[in-house]
C-alpha cells in the first residue's frame, strides 16, 4: 500500500487504543467498542480478526469473552497496527516491498523517498500505544465529559 491510513487503520488504532485502557481485568465485547468509539461494529468485528491474527489482540468466545490486548500497550507500535491491517507502510511504491517499480535505481527521486520512508517508519514505530494514552481525549473524550483537545482551545480562546 502507497502510505494512506484508511478507515481500516485509523479504526484499528482507535480500538486498540480502547483496549488499552483499564477494564478492570475484563475482556471488553465489540458491541462496547464500537458503542464507546463510534464505530461501525460489522467493520470492527473484521478488523478485530486481523488484530487477533497478528498477535496483537487476544480474544476470547462465548459468556464472559471479548477481547483484549496480547501484550503490554507500552510494546505495541502504531507501526506494527497499521502494517497488521494495511500491510507494508510506504510512501512510495518504489519503497513498497511488494511493489515494484520500473525505475528502480535509476530515479532521481528515489532518495527522497527513501529518507521520507525512514522517518515515517521511525516515527510509526517509536510512537507507542501506551504513549498515546490520554485521559479526557479523543476517542474517549465522551466517555468521562470531557471535551476534545480541539474543543477545549476553542473554549478557552472565546
Amino acid at each position: 500500500m502507497n502510505f494512506s491510513i484508511t478507515r481500516r487503520g485509523d479504526y484499528g488504532l482507535v480500538a486498540v487504543l480502547f483496549l488499552a485502557r483499564d477494564h478492570d481485568g475484563r475482556l471488553a465485547q465489540i458491541h462496547e467498542i464500537a458503542s464507546s468509539c463510534n464505530l461501525p461494529e460489522p467493520f470492527l468485528a473484521q478488523i478485530m480478526r486481523l488484530l487477533v491474527r497478528a498477535g496483537l489482540v487476544k480474544s476470547k468466545k462465548g459468556v464472559g469473552g471479548g477481547f483484549a490486548l496480547a501484550r503490554d500497550p507500552k510494546t505495541i507500535s502504531f507501526l506494527e497496527v497499521l502494517e497488521a491491517l494495511e500491510g507494508p507502510v510506504a510512501v512510495n511504491r518504489c519503497q513498497n516491498p511488494v511493489d515494484t517499480c520500473e525505475h528502480a535505481g535509476n530515479c532521481s527521486m528515489e532518495f527522497v523517498w527513501t529518507r521520507a520512508q525512514g522517518a515515517l517508519v521511525n516515527v510509526l514505530g517509536d510512537a507507542k500505544i501506551g504513549d498515546a494514552l490520554c485521559s479526557g481525549c479523543f476517542p474517549f473524550a465522551g466517555m468521562n465529559g470531557a471535551q476534545e483537545p480541539r474543543d477545549a482551545a476553542k473554549s478557552t480562546a472565546s
